[in-house]
């Protein structure tokens, strides 16, 4: 979105147990306590993630490093983050809001399958000041497939603060969003693009930050899950292209457009949610997005 504060990321997470550090179906441990205490709770500090001693969890596991007192974070809402991301096994930083700025956090709408599984489901239960550790297992996050510089297979740990919650979510004004027809054809097998405006300005190349608006509908059906719109005519997303931020799909989708340019992406489920169910979005779903590609940032 813009910033306006906002993210990098889709970047586009279900449980067993109830422990301490969580909500329900939240799963804590002795290990990842110890991750939570070597974490600063300077929340004007970003945090560094440790290299775990530990063999990686096969489940969700979460430890709050602060707990918050404000406003809960429960589905349906949307939030402003601050996080960090690193591989489990190294601490080795793949991706930050905070090398965007101070200020900068990512809007995610809980429940309408933006980002990956794990990282879902590790906000949802926080409240407004706090700071938590999710350790993601591969099959919550981005499973056998490679996602940027996030290699398949990968528990990834993410430190996330939770800034705002708004539970009204404004809606847009009366200008036109872009309609997904249902398709006639069978679904693709591969990736296709295809543009419906050419821009002229900047080119988003890998590196690039971008701000980009979003319309994301099923393929078979043209039934809308998620929209930039829906939260207002001057909301964008910020993606960082080959930061692993979203789904594999909508980042090659975005690759080679031009500040100014729409495009229709059909993305195959392997490049998309592959055989995970993500909030709304069945597992093997053929999905569909038109994509603005409003600003080249750097």
């Amino acid at each position: 979105m813009i910033r306006r504060t906002v993210p990098g990321a889709f970047l586009a997470l279900t449980l067993a147990l109830t422990a301490c550090g969580g909500g329900e179906g939240e799963i804590s441990s002795p290990a990842a306590a110890e991750v939570a205490e070597e974490i600063t709770t300077d929340l004007s500090e970003a945090p560094e993630i440790p290299a775990a001693d530990a063999p990686a969890p096969a489940e969700l596991v979460i430890e709050d490093v602060v707990v918050g007192d404000g406003a809960e974070a429960v589905e349906g809402t949307s939030v402003e983050v601050k996080y960090v991301g690193g591989f489990y096994e190294t601490g080795e930083e793949f991706d930050s809001s905070w090398s965007r700025g101070a200020d900068e956090t990512l809007p995610v709408v809980l429940g309408a399958g933006q980002v990956i599984p794990g990282f879902e489901q590790g906000i949802t239960g926080m409240r407004e000041g706090g700071r938590r550790v999710v350790t993601i297992p591969s099959e919550l996050g981005y499973g056998d497939s490679a996602s940027g510089p996030i290699p398949a297979g990968s528990t990834l740990v993410f430190v996330i603060d939770l800034v705002e919650v708004t539970t009204d979510l404004p809606e847009a004004p009366g200008i036109p969003a872009p309609d997904i027809p249902a398709a006639d054809a069978p679904a693709p097998e591969e990736l296709v693009v295809e543009d419906v405006v050419v821009g002229d300005g900047a080119e988003a190349v890998e590196g690039s930050a971008v701000e980009v608006k979003y319309v994301g509908g099923f393929y078979e059906t043209g039934e809308e899950f998620d929209s930039s719109w829906s939260r207002g005519a001057d909301e964008t997303l910020p993606v960082v292209l080959g930061a692993g931020q979203v789904i594999p799909g909508f980042e090659q989708g975005i690759t080679g457009m031009r500040e100014g340019g729409r495009r229709v992406v059909t993305i195959p489920s392997e490049l998309g949610y592959g055989d995970r169910a993500n909030g709304p979005i069945p597992a093997g779903s053929t999905l569909v997005f038109v994509i603005d590609l409003v600003e080249v940032t750097g």
